[in-house]
């Protein structure tokens, strides 16, 4: 009996102009079989997007709002009458953020709706292998199915941010802080997130790779043109092919390990169908090996993580003596103290001890490194550094 399957769909889209992009969206979600296939137009849709905070769409902090649009439009076209569309950042508000991308809070986009999802609803999950629980946005508990449209960025506790890890916004922003405590590494915390995606059932994730962002992600990184829209029901075969295309081990991903291990999706090349898929062409989709798809369309000098395996991977003793942290650039620091607001350890890891005049100085005896003040820094001034101490 031939092995089940996770297919992958790729388009290449070089730029955010509507239609391009639209063009793409569609024939990606064709590929897949269509939204027949994820969903009935009667249902409730919630699209999730990456809405970290509020920026710029050209600074590549969020999903595009030419790919949002896209999506949503869509779905109008397939006949369904009630979507709504929104984030729960961890800084101000999801709004706030679609307001920068230039949508407007009391304004519907091809029938769907902008929702703020600011107020939580505990949602019991009794077969969840870290949580019992989770305290969602309302939203989400209103809806029939979630349709995830992630961003392509690097991040420093997770080495990379896609379909996996953009499902924690749906957590409401302040609720955030208490599962990174809970969860303070790599491993724990993707298992977290894989246990979101095992109680909310996402029908389909669609990665936004037009232009990805390299470095300093997930909130102050670098735009990096990549091209591409890839699209997928499983969302640890999508971040498979994402790590491929930035040349990272997808094994040192836990998302990816973690995602595999408790049956959420596949992080193997054989267990892999990549289709690549040109808007307006009428031959069917070229099937291409992950390695070949890298090969011509990927990025080997792309800015992430690539130090060996993961921390779990590694012993304490290690970790200990030599490990990420962050790092605050004091020429880059204006002392907004957003970092200190933002840091979900009681009694705070970093604080003014110097004066509000000098940078925020962090309590290494206290600090989780669950990257919260990196991802919030306005100014690009926190990085994820190197430390014996």
């Amino acid at each position: 009996m031939e092995e089940k399957k996770s297919r992958v769909v790729a388009v290449p889209c070089d730029d955010y102009d509507p239609e391009k992009v639209y063009e793409a969206v569609r024939a990606g979600v064709q590929a897949l079989g269509g939204w027949e296939a994820f969903l009935r137009p009667e249902e409730r849709v919630l699209v999730k997007p990456n809405l970290l905070k509020p920026a710029e769409a050209d600074t590549a902090v969020t999903t595009h709002p030419a790919v949002l649009r896209a999506v949503l439009r869509l779905l109008e076209e397939y006949g369904c009458g009630s979507v709504r569309f929104g984030d729960s950042p961890g800084h101000e508000t999801g709004m706030h953020a679609l307001e920068r991308l230039g949508f407007r809070p009391d304004e519907a986009v091809f029938g769907a709706l902008p929702v703020p999802m600011t107020e939580e609803v505990r949602v019991d999950f009794p077969e969840g292998m870290t949580e019992k629980e989770f305290w969602f946005a309302r939203e989400v508990t209103e809806a029939d199915a979630i349709i995830n449209v992630c961003k392509m960025k690097t991040h420093a506790l997770m080495r990379i941010t896609g379909a996996v890890k953009n499902l924690f916004g749906l957590l409401c922003g302040t609720r955030k802080a208490r599962e990174h405590m809970r969860f303070p590494n790599d491993g724990l915390f993707a298992r977290m997130l894989v246990d979101i995606h095992r109680c909310v059932k996402p029908r389909l994730h669609i990665m936004d790779a037009v232009v990805a962002m390299e470095g300093n992600g997930p909130g102050a990184g670098t735009p990096r043109k990549l091209g591409l829209l890839l699209l997928s029901a499983d969302p640890v075969a999508l971040d498979t092919v994402f790590c491929a295309l930035i040349h990272v081990d997808p094994e040192t991903v836990q998302t990816n390990v973690q995602g595999e291990a408790m049956g959420l999706g596949f992080r193997h090349a054989d267990r892999i169908e990549l289709l690549l898929v040109r808007p307006g062409e009428q031959n069917p989709p070229a099937g291409m090996t992950i390695d070949a798809f890298a090969e011509a369309y990927g990025a080997p000098d792309f800015d992430a993580i690539r130090d060996g395996k993961n921390m779990l991977a590694r012993g304490l003793s290690m970790l200990a003596l030599f490990s990420r942290r962050p790092v605050i650039h004091a020429d880059r620091c204006v002392h907004c103290g957003i970092c200190v607001a933002h840091c979900p350890v009681p009694g705070k890891a970093l604080s003014f001890r110097n004066g509000k005049d000098q940078p925020p100085v962090y309590d290494r005896k206290k600090c989780i490194r669950c990257y919260c003040c990196q991802e919030m820094c306005p100014q690009k001034a926190i990085t994820a550094g190197r430390s014996f101490r």
